[in-house]
């Protein structure tokens, strides 16, 4: 009876540790030439944003030649780093003051302001069709 318990008792460990592992994963976002994959994971980071909750997220978007541009925004609860690589490779960071979505008639806007750095101003992140 022990031996079934001490088993019983090491599977749930084991099993918490790995639910709790994957909630830990930094979530990304992919843009494949417009086909977004996992944009409800960017609209939880402007929502972070908004109540000052720190996040990170990967946003993930493919050139014409297929190279892999990667920008991991990392939100502290008062701005938003940006570090972007392309290929791997380092290409240059900045800091934003804040993330906003804009929708005008057809057009949702993702749009990092306020941004120091590499980069100054506001910059689209993404815009898509407002469906």
């Amino acid at each position: 009876m022990r031996r079934i318990l001490f088993l019983v008792a090491v599977l749930c460990f084991a099993l918490l540790g790995c639910t709790q592992g994957s909630s830990n994963q930094l979530e990304e976002v992919v843009n494949n030439h417009n086909d977004i994959e996992n944009l409800e994971g960017l609209d939880r980071f402007v929502e972070n944003v908004e109540n000052q909750n720190g996040a990170k997220i990967n946003y993930i978007q493919y050139g014409v030649e297929g190279q892999r541009g990667v920008k991991t925004l990392t939100f502290d609860g008062k701005s938003i780093n940006v570090s972007q690589s392309v290929a791997g490779e380092f290409i240059e960071e900045y800091n934003c003051q804040g993330l906003t979505i804009e929708i005008e008639k057809d057009i949702k806007q993702y749009i990092l302001r306020d941004c120091s750095g590499s980069f100054n101003g506001d910059f689209v992140l993404l815009s898509i069709p407002n469906k």
